[in-house]
């Protein structure tokens, strides 16, 4: 098979993926009703995603991954402003991604443990993003705990986004701001310990 031919095989079924957990959820399709969707066999359907779950994590990184959207490596610099321009990018990404977000969210709730452990690794992949880019921070104190610091930043963004999705208010981007200049501090090398 050429390398072409899988990619647009891949892309049919991610395709047919996204309509089809959109439409009625993850739990209640099957792989059978996928690989007809996208017009390839089971065994081919297995060929390309190991398991729905892996199907899933596809799915979303399609929609998180866009070309017309690329993600430049953060550069060193100050830790408040590295914390508000990738928690304004995350956070106009989650924006743009809430449908799929939603239906994750709503599968996962429901008890889908392919929702339920697509959502724990990308939720390990956000904080150990936001691990990273905490150590770029010129002005990090040694002391302190990037994973629990991560964990903070992760929750916060998260719960805007619920908010968000509540209210649809765009001035709520405006509000990591805020609480950088608030977490900053706390994590800087001049802050007392």
């Amino acid at each position: 098979m050429s390398p072409t031919a899988t990619a647009t095989t891949r892309e049919r079924i991610v395709d047919a993926a996204l309509r089809l957990f959109s439409e009625r959820g993850t739990s209640a399709v099957s792989m059978r009703e996928l690989a007809d969707a996208a017009g390839v066999t089971v065994p081919g359907l297995y060929y390309h995603f190991d398991s729905k779950a892996e199907l899933i994590r596809e799915v979303y990184r399609a929609r998180f991954d866009r070309p017309e959207e690329p993600v430049e490596a953060p550069e060193a610099g100050p830790i408040e402003g590295l914390i508000v321009e990738q928690a304004r990018r995350s956070f106009r990404r989650l924006v743009a991604d809430r449908e799929f977000l939603r239906l994750m969210q709503r599968e996962a709730v429901l008890g889908d443990e392919d929702a339920l452990a697509v959502q724990g690794t990308l939720a390990a992949d956000w904080r150990t993003h936001w691990q990273e880019v905490l150590a770029l921070g010129t002005d990090l104190a040694p002391s302190v705990d990037r994973t629990a610091a991560a964990d903070v930043i992760a929750t916060f963004l998260w719960g805007l986004f619920v908010e968000h999705l509540l209210r649809s208010d765009p001035a709520d981007i405006d509000r990591i701001d805020s609480f950088a200049r608030t977490l900053a501090p706390a994590l800087t090398r001049g802050a007392a310990r």
